[in-house]
């Protein structure tokens, strides 16, 4: 295959080989249609199909995001009611979703599969071209919105997985704030606009126009398609060539108009806090401006590096000066990218609106003072040299975050390759160095105000009420005018739409989705060779795996012989390594060595349970390190100087962990809000499981009140913790505690050193922990200040005399993608749903965005009756056996694969459990399907519940119920 060739109604227009992208890059364009295709021929296991359309918002509706949902809701050839849920139950799928960005919708599936790739490929061309939504409304109404209704007298709400998806995505500042100043920055283009929908204009979207928006942009002539890795190129043309062909070239090329510079402005908007929030210091704003277009990635790159250069630590020289001012509590700066003209921001967080202008000023002395006396040129190499380490460590699916890159250029007329490579990049960004570049790049983004636009959040108690009393208004109103025959419309339309999502797919509609055999499926689970040697009396873990020059150490210090109740205190000691000084060197100088030596290096606590015992646990400090093969003698030398000398004492540390602990409550605060789900986990799963309720304290809402508590009361409590740290820095950080954990193609001597590195203290430490486990079946909720809510339902297998198998692996596909994805997010509403069994007894059942958190945990508590009546359906398992099979071995990045084998190492879990697992899937029948029935009443009369909700989620809930504030 040669440019110019013709094959399967694709002509091939460039062909270029390149090293860093391992393999031949190869452009296409559909003759008839004029649709462009690109491959990354690059030999790779996993194989990619993609396909993106430029989709130009017009208003705040979130139109081509409700598209995103709905067009896998049923197609032509698939006249199912969720294809792609079909899908995540059968298919060896390693990528399987769609994505709305602010100006393209994305496709993406892969799989490691042949057969299985070209399946998920032919479904999602015909979703994406054959939708079933011109002839079926009620898939809009679902996936959109709808006013609910019932009964003639009752009160109408809205309702929609994206409608309610979205009221959970303006919980967060970050949203609003981010939405606020792409309104002033671009006030003439497409970027003006809340790609993903604003809740109080989604139901403007009317079902017409929302089909009109597909006819006009879901077009192969406004089409990208990317292939990624081992593909059968002529088997995916041909089939993609089926569909294109159907079509005839459109001239209309959705362009983007330029924006030109906008005059300096200022924005005051206000966003939601709880009723006994304290709004001091509460206030958020950006400043951002327009900096370039696509093409200059150059720019773009130079001022991610000025962005590390700047507010990259507490210590870094523009967050320095503020934070030093006593006027806010954080500051970061941002690049945007990925659209046609991106913007830099400055952030600063946790603020006075009075203190503005000061702040200001801060910002362009600090800049001009930088300027005038020129950039540190080791600390911008330094930069550099991370920056370029980060490139060699994508995430997985690799080609899919190429796909994502590419179109960063491509989407706009440019050059597919343009983002891909990166060697002359960081030569010249190298060369830049001393030469005036940077600090001329400094003077136009922070000190030309002349295009700054300005954003301002304060906080509001009242904002919340406000706007839900401004939805109950609007939906009064829409009531009030509507006519009886428009009522009984609307009561006919929710009638329409329940029996709809009630009615199962027909065997013959099921049977049109491709499917594979159980054959296809290995009896033997991938396996990672561990060995395990002794050195100078200690563990050493060695995970062969290749990571191309970079090696993965894990370092693992037991925390067992810790009181539970010190582990929220360790835990945030995480947050202080790398950020205060050492014996030997400054934070300035201890930053800019990691950054020249380790290319990634991340601090955290974890837990691990013990085998069939939920009382006791395995609680570590590990530190994780990648880096390159040449640099890790020096860096072991850096990573033993920061456990073991860092300063923790003193009015210095003290100013600084004072700025980290805030910076930190802050930082959970949005997380429990955005991720309520995750903490209303491990808040229930705390009552049955030692792991769990070690997780509680070190990372869960238990750990959030002990910062809120410490930062309430900062002064009489910072000396006491600045103790605690010494001590227990001087406990931990000793070889006698360590586990080394090393990924490498072999064994690394240099890893190894870290040991005689460290204190050799021999002091005597349990291997396990014992921590309070009360098995009680609690009610707990979490109040937060949003119009969205979380529920969780959790407990431990073993409480009840069972153990994980490998058929609950199974059981919690079929529920996660069938049971409960049709009674909580379908007809429930929510956003996300899901069961999940984990191999050390700890059982949960959640829901995601939810407008009705008390609904979907009674639809928790029936899950057995499903199981039953499945049981007894004679429906065949192989399609949710096929899908847990794939979903238990993840695309997974080289370090990925060493922490995932230290964890089976910690839970004593062997490649022969492993094998046991998987034969346990793949021969699960109904009988050994029922036996889970009885298991599941008992805990759901006994599991713990909580909610992470709005003050209306928790009204419902019962004197029974304890309920918590932020």
């Amino acid at each position: 295959m040669k440019v110019n060739d013709i094959i399967c109604g694709f002509e091939v227009r460039r062909v270029r080989q390149n090293q860093e992208l391992g393999g031949t890059l190869w452009e296409m364009t559909h003759l008839k249609t004029n649709a462009e295709l690109v491959w990354v021929d690059n030999g790779e296991d996993n194989k990619l199909f993609s396909i993106a359309f430029k989709t130009i918002p017009w208003d705040d509706t979130g139109v081509f995001h409700i598209l995103e949902h709905s067009v896998l809701c049923g197609s032509e050839r698939f006249p199912v009611k969720e294809p792609f849920v079909e899908l995540l139950k059968s298919s060896m799928s390693t990528f399987l979703n769609a994505m709305t960005f602010p100006d393209k919708t994305l496709y993406p599936v892969s799989s490691r599969n042949e057969q299985d790739f070209m399946n998920l490929t032919q479904v999602y061309l015909d979703a994406v071209f054959a939708p079933a939504v011109y002839e079926n409304p009620c898939i809009f109404w679902q996936e959109g919105w709808h006013y609910e209704l019932h009964e003639e007298d009752e009160a109408p709400i809205y309702k929609g997985v994206v409608f309610n998806e979205m009221k959970g995505a303006f919980s967060s500042s970050d949203t609003l704030l981010g939405n606020a100043l792409m309104r002033k920055l671009y006030p003439d283009t497409c970027y003006r606009y809340v790609s993903g929908g604003d809740p109080k204009h989604i139901p403007d979207l009317s079902y017409e126009q929302f089909l009109s928006a597909h006819r006009e942009y879901y077009h192969p002539s406004n089409a990208k398609i990317w292939l990624d890795g081992a593909v059968p190129l002529e088997r995916v043309l041909t089939l993609v060539d089926s569909y294109l062909s159907r079509f005839k070239a459109s001239e209309n090329s959705h362009g983007i108009p330029v924006q030109t510079p906008t005059p300096a402005s200022k924005t005051v908007e206000y966003y939601e806090i709880g009723e006994d929030e304290d709004t001091a210091f509460m206030t958020h704003m950006t400043l951002g401006k327009v900096v370039c277009d696509w093409r200059d990635r150059k720019k773009l790159m130079a001022l991610t590096v000025l962005s590390s250069y700047l507010t990259g630590s507490n210590e870094a020289p523009l967050k320095r000066a503020v934070l030093s001012s006593g006027l806010a509590q954080d500051v970061g700066l941002g690049v945007m990218d990925g659209v046609a003209q991106p913007y830099c921001f400055v952030d600063i967080r946790n603020t006075e609106y009075e203190h503005r202008d000061a702040i200001k000023d801060i910002l362009c002395q600090t800049v001009q003072r930088l300027i005038t006396d020129g950039l540190d040129q080791d600390q911008l190499e330094a930069v550099i040299n991370q920056l370029e380490f980060q490139v060699l460590l994508p995430d997985e699916p690799k080609g899919l975050m190429r796909n994502i890159t590419a179109l960063n250029a491509w989407l706009y007329g440019g050059d597919p390759m343009l983002y891909l490579t990166h060697g002359e990049l960081f030569a010249a960004l190298r060369q830049a160095i001393g030469s005036g570049y940077y600090e001329d790049l400094l003077r136009e983004v922070i000190l030309d105000g002349s295009n700054m636009a300005e954003v301002y959040l304060l906080p509001s108690k009242t904002k919340g009420d406000e706007e839900r009393r401004l939805e109950h208004e609007r939906l009064a109103y829409a009531y009030s005018k509507w006519t009886a025959q428009e009522r009984d419309a609307v009561l006919a339309m929710n009638r329409r739409l329940e029996s709809w999502q009630s009615t199962e797919d027909t065997p013959e509609a099921l049977g049109s989705l491709p499917t594979l055999s159980l054959s296809e499926v290995s009896s033997d689970p991938q396996r990672i060779i561990t060995e395990e040697f002794i050195v100078d009396g200690r563990k050493v873990l060695l995970h062969k795996v290749d990571g191309n020059g970079i090696i993965h150490i894990n370092l693992y210090f037991s925390l067992a012989d810790f009181q539970p109740e010190e582990l929220s205190a360790i835990s945030f000691m995480t947050n202080l390594l790398g950020e205060l000084p050492t014996v030997n060197h400054s934070v300035l100088e201890l930053q800019q060595q990691i950054k020249r030596n380790i290319g990634a290096i991340d601090y955290n606590v974890t837990a691990y349970s013990k085998k069939e015992d939920s009382t006791q646990c395995r609680p570590y400090f590990a530190v994780s390190c990648s880096i390159l093969e040449e640099r890790v003698p020096a860096a072991m030398a850096l990573v033993a100087e920061i456990l073991t000398d860092t300063v923790f004492t003193g009015a210095e540390a003290a100013e600084a962990i004072g700025e980290i602990l805030l910076q930190g409550e802050e930082g959970m605060r949005q997380s429990i809000m955005m991720d309520g789900h995750r903490f209303a986990s491990s808040r229930a799963m705390a009552h049955f499981s030692a792991d769990a309720a070690a997780q509680e304290q070190m990372e869960g809402y238990s750990f959030y009140v002990w910062l809120r508590d410490f930062a309430a009361d900062m002064p009489g409590q910072m000396e006491a913790f600045q103790c605690f740290a010494e001590q227990a820095a001087d406990r931990i950080f000793h070889s006698g505690r360590l586990t080394l954990s090393v990924t490498a193609k072999e064994r690394a001597l240099e890893a190894e050193a870290i040991l005689s590195l460290l204190d050799k203290n021999r002091e005597q430490i349990p291997e396990f922990m014992e921590a309070p486990v009360d098995g009680m079946a609690a009610k707990e909720a979490i109040q937060i200040p949003a119009g969205i809510s979380y529920a969780v339902s959790a407990g431990n297998l073993l409480h009840h005399g069972g153990c994980y198998d490998g058929g609950l692996a199974v059981l919690s596909t079929i529920l996660s993608y069938g049971y409960l994805w049709n009674e909580v997010r379908v007809q429930g509403g929510a956003y996300g749903c899901g069961f999940r069994a984990g191999e050390t007894g700890n059982v949960m059942f959640y829901s995601y965005r939810d407008p009705d958190p008390h609904r979907s945990l009674r639809v928790f508590g029936e899950t057995a009756r499903y199981v039953r009546a499945l049981c007894a359906s004679g429906e065949t398992l192989d399609k949710y056996i096929i899908s847990t099979v794939a979903a238990s071995e993840p695309l997974m990045t080289a370090a990925q694969k060493g922490a995932g084998a230290d964890a089976d190492y910690f839970c004593q879990i062997t490649y022969e459990d492993r094998r046991r697992i998987r034969s346990q899937m793949l021969n699960l029948t109904a009988d050994d399907l029922h036996r889970y029935c009885n298991l599941l009443e008992a805990m759901s009369e006994q599991n713990a519940r909580c909610i992470v909700g709005g003050s209306d989620a928790l009204t419902p809930c019962g004197k029974d119920w304890a309920i918590h504030t932020l």
